[in-house]
């Protein structure tokens, strides 16, 4: 059985063009927090798969940096993005890799977590708790829905795990309905936007 866990599975998924996450553009709801303008503040962007939103935070102001561990989604977002913002896009494992500078002021999610099976949300946690400052935003897109490991990817979330999840290290601030979600997601996703607190439990 292919594992999801794995660049291969990605990359070919991506090859075969079966991307049914694939926005192909920029979700309302990050429009609408992009209004705020980023003032230099770093975001990270994990999984970033195609890579529409990089050029989003970067026009906002923001300092992106973005990383995929599917060569062929870094490539494709490179294409993208054009040379301006292409030495922004990394190969590389999100979990392990070591990113220089500061800790992050934001990090987007989108189609990430529901992406790599559910037993390891809890060193995705602990990653994102690791990489953002004191205070910093978690924000973006979850995906609630029964967890079926013989369904997914992707990988939805039962309603009581996600706060059990996070509440050692984030609060959650804001929690709406999504309603642009794509077919796979619809009815099922939230825009969640979460801060970094100091409580590690």
């Amino acid at each position: 059985m292919p594992d999801a866990n794995q660049p291969e599975f990605w990359n070919a998924r991506y090859l075969k063009d079966d991307t049914p996450w694939d926005f192909e553009g920029v979700p309302d709801s990050l429009k609408g927090f992009l209004k705020k303008k980023g003032k230099g503040a770093r975001v990270l962007i994990p999984g970033c798969g195609s890579g529409y939103e990089i050029t989003a935070f970067a026009e906002a102001g923001y300092d992106v940096t973005a990383i995929d561990f599917a060569p062929f989604a870094v490539e494709r977002a490179r294409r993208l993005v054009g040379p301006a913002l292409a030495d922004r896009v990394l190969l590389g494992d999100f979990f392990h890799h070591d990113f220089p500078g500061e800790s992050f002021d934001v990090i987007y999610e989108r189609s990430f977590v529901c992406a790599f099976t559910p037993d390891r949300r809890q060193a995705y946690r602990d990653r994102m708790a690791q990489l953002l400052k004191y205070r910093g935003l978690l924000i973006g897109f979850y995906y609630y829905n029964t967890p079926n490991l013989s369904d997914g990817p992707p990988y939805g979330f039962a309603w009581s795990t996600a706060d059990d999840l996070f509440s050692r290290y984030f609060l959650l601030v804001k929690d709406d309905p999504v309603a642009d979600s794509l077919p796979p997601f619809a009815g099922r996703e939230r825009w969640q936007e979460r801060r970094r607190t100091s409580y590690q439990g």
